[in-house]
């Protein structure tokens, strides 16, 4: 988390806001389990179980929608022959892809 949700600071990754002192930890542990879902989605694509990787994929894009996360539910839903679930994440993704842009990040 790279800034608070509370009053937008920068959190430089510390479980308490420096600016008005809310408690980051919970969702500091929301970003955590969602990366870990990612890298399981990851090795299922290695291992070649599709179904395993759009289950992850869709849990680490549930707990944070971002363009790595979209990307890799739209590839496991395209390798999963979800076509038009993969369709709708890759305009989600582009969306999402801009407003990071405009964001700088």
């Amino acid at each position: 988390m790279e800034r608070c949700p509370a009053c937008n600071a920068r959190t430089q990754e510390k479980t308490v806001c420096r600016r008005c002192k809310a408690d980051l930890s919970l969702l500091i542990a929301v970003e955590e389990r969602g990366a870990r879902h990612a890298e399981q989605a990851r090795r299922s694509f290695q291992w070649g179980d599709f179904d395993r990787m759009f289950f992850h994929a869709g849990r680490a894009c549930s707990l944070k929608a971002s363009p790595q996360s979209l990307t890799l539910l739209a590839a496991s839903a395209l390798l999963t022959r979800r076509f038009n679930a993969a369709l709708g994440l890759w305009k989600k993704h582009r969306k999402h892809l801009t407003k990071y842009k405009a964001d700088g990040q």
